[in-house]
């Protein structure tokens, strides 16, 4: 067991415009934690982290003569079942996807021809495993990427993750999107090789057509002026996107990948910022029903399929993460990922930067409506006490 901690660290910085020649590149055993808190982290820059990889169970047997076991996915994994996006049909500028059989999608993987372009995405295999009672331990996840407060909620709830493993044969795709909450996430290269376009934050803005929409694809060609970075990750890369980074990814060989969206003290503020953004789009394109009774409830209701959480869910995660955290620094030890725990000058940091957030949550107009119950609203009001308490003498971090 491993005890994460981050020294000296004064400042927070949550909006930045680094001016990069190209994306750093790192090697995984020369990258201190706490060196990556700071320098990537939080200052939402990318970087890309090689032989992240070596020791993992799944680098050892989905990998044959640098290819994809095939036969192994069939023994292990065959009956289960993933989502399967169709990379040559669109639909509503989303590819068409359906349900298969891993099994059935290592036979058309196998196939030298192929009539499809079929990308095997989002699939929960490790929850899967583990509700099957079955070994799961096929990665662990890296030290860099501990502080992952999405996915440690998700298994103390027992709700769906974020965790996902991304299987696609060449040339196949992703479009041009940013991350679920606005969240960072990192992407592990099991086995072959992808191209990253990543944008950095605002230059997606320059790619809208004239109703606001996005392209399904960047092309060079059709865009000028625009600030992007290519990336070929390798084998055993790992790549950190961070939040706000609009990105589309091609696999260049038949690939497998390991994925984590996170979110932690570093981008929570940023995923705040994109909430109320949000519910503001929201509350303007719905502005003529601002007099009906339901208006703020709906309100919620469309955030949510949009953004994909509510205020209510929103301020759940995070007194949660506050409770967990305030026992921490009274002493009880939490193991994170099978692996690891956080210093006091971690969980510090974590209480400082959610009391930031309970403030804001405290200021906004919601705070006084029947969004929240009222039992939540108490919770807010007693965390924001117990951690003003724990930190007010504390001179170790700044955060203005």
């Amino acid at each position: 067991m491993e005890t994460l901690e981050i020294y000296g660290f004064q400042k927070r910085v949550f909006e930045t415009d680094p001016s990069y020649s190209q994306i750093p590149v790192k090697d995984y055993e020369d990258l201190p934690y706490d060196i990556f808190f700071e320098e990537f982290m939080s200052s939402n820059s990318p970087v890309i982290i090689k032989n992240i990889c070596n020791e993992w169970d799944s680098s050892k047997h989905w990998v044959e003569n640098e290819k994809i076991n095939y036969d192994y996915f069939i023994t292990n994994y065959g009956e289960f079942e993933a989502p399967v996006a169709d990379c040559n049909k669109i639909n509503f500028n989303a590819q068409c996807k359906c349900d298969m059989k891993i099994k059935e999608y290592m036979k058309y993987l196998k196939k030298e021809n192929k009539n499809q372009v079929l990308y095997l995405k989002d699939w929960h295999l490790k929850a899967i495993l583990q509700k099957e009672n079955l070994a799961y331990n096929f990665y662990k996840v890296p030290k860099c990427f501990a502080s992952d407060w999405l996915n440690e909620y998700a298994e103390d709830m027992q709700e769906d993750d974020f965790r996902f493993v991304y299987i696609g044969p060449k040339d196949s795709w992703t479009p041009l999107h940013a991350d679920v909450y606005s969240s960072y996430s990192w992407s592990v290269n099991v086995v072959g090789r992808k191209k990253w376009i990543l944008f950095p934050p605002g230059e997606e803005e320059k790619l809208k057509d004239p109703l606001g929409n996005l392209p399904l694809l960047f092309n060079a060609k059709d865009h000028k002026n625009i600030k992007y970075f290519k990336v070929i990750q390798e084998k055993g890369d790992a790549i950190f996107v961070p939040s706000g980074w609009y990105h589309q990814v091609f696999n260049l060989y038949d690939t497998i990948s390991v994925n984590h969206n996170f979110i932690n003290s570093c981008n929570i503020e940023k995923v705040w910022v994109a909430l109320q953004k949000n519910l503001d789009d929201v509350e303007k394109e719905i502005a003529e029903f601002k007099d009906s009774p339901e208006f703020v409830s709906q309100c919620q209701v469309i955030l949510k399929s949009l953004f994909g959480m509510d205020m209510q869910f929103f301020v759940t995660f995070i007194i949660y993460i506050a409770k967990k955290r305030l026992n921490q620094i009274y002493g009880k030890k939490f193991i994170v990922f099978n692996d690891y725990t956080f210093g006091n000058n971690h969980i510090t940091l974590d209480l400082k930067i959610i009391l930031k957030i309970l403030k804001y949550i405290g200021d906004h107009p919601l705070i006084t409506s029947k969004i929240l119950s009222n039992e939540l609203i108490s919770q807010h009001h007693d965390i924001i006490k117990k951690i003003f308490e724990i930190t007010k003498e504390d001179k170790i971090f700044s955060i203005d």
